[in-house]
C-alpha cells in the first residue's frame, strides 16, 4: 500500500496529534510510515501542515496533486492545501457549512475528488469538548475504509497517545465524527 495525506490546520487544533495518531496506527499495522510536519507559526493561530506518507517512500515530503487525501481542520486551510490534493482524492472539510462554492464544487467534481464536509467543530461542542474537533474529523475518517485506518485501530492509538484524564471525552467526540451524517 502506498498512501499519502495531508493534514492542514491551523495552530491548537490538533493537527499534529491527528497526523502522530495516522503515522503510529500505519507503523502499529506493519506498514511503513514517515511523516513531516510544518508549523512555524503555529503558537500564534499560523498555518500547521503536516505530511503522512504510508508504504515504501524515502521522503516525506509530498508534492503537488500527489495527496491521496487532504484532511483538513480548518476551512481556510482547505484552499491553501488543494493543490496537494491529486485527481480522484478525497477531502475532508471541517465546516459547518453544507455545500462549497460552486466553483470549488465543480472543479473538485471535474477532478473525481471525494468531497466530505463535516462539521467537526458542532460536533465537539455538541460534546462539551470544542478542542477535540481533530477527533471528530479523524472519526468520520475512519469509517472512510482507507488502510489501516479502522474505528477500532484509531480508537486504540487515541487511548495510548492522548493524556489519561481526557482520553473517554476524546473517544466520545472521535465516535459521534465515526457517526456523523450531513444535515
Amino acid at each position: 500500500m502506498r498512501l499519502e495525506i495531508v493534514c492542514a490546520g491551523i495552530g491548537g487544533r490538533g493537527v499534529l496529534l491527528a497526523s502522530t495518531i495516522l503515522l503510529e496506527v500505519a507503523a502499529e499495522a506493519g506498514y511503513r510510515a514517515v511523516a513531516s510536519d510544518e508549523y512555524g507559526m503555529s503558537q500564534r493561530g499560523g498555518s500547521v501542515v503536516s505530511l503522512v506518507k504510508v508504504g515504501d517512500f524515502e521522503s516525506p515530503l509530498i508534492g503537488r496533486e500527489k495527496a491521496d487525501i487532504l484532511l483538513s481542520f480548518e476551512e481556510s486551510e482547505f484552499y491553501r492545501n488543494l493543490a496537494f490534493l491529486k485527481r480522484g482524492g478525497a477531502v475532508l472539510v471541517n465546516t459547518g457549512r453544507k455545500t462549497l462554492d460552486e466553483p470549488v464544487a465543480h472543479l473538485l467534481k471535474d477532478r473525481g475528488v471525494a468531497c466530505y464536509l463535516v462539521d467537526a467543530d458542532g460536533i465537539a461542542a455538541e460534546k462539551g469538548m470544542m478542542q477535540a474537533s481533530n477527533m471528530a474529523l479523524i472519526g468520520f475518517f475512519s469509517r472512510l475504509g482507507v488502510g489501516p485506518y479502522t474505528a477500532e485501530n484509531m480508537e486504540s492509538m487515541i487511548k495510548r497517545r492522548v493524556k489519561a484524564k481526557l482520553v473517554e471525552k476524546n473517544l466520545e467526540v472521535f465516535r459521534a465524527g465515526y457517526g456523523y451524517e450531513k444535515g
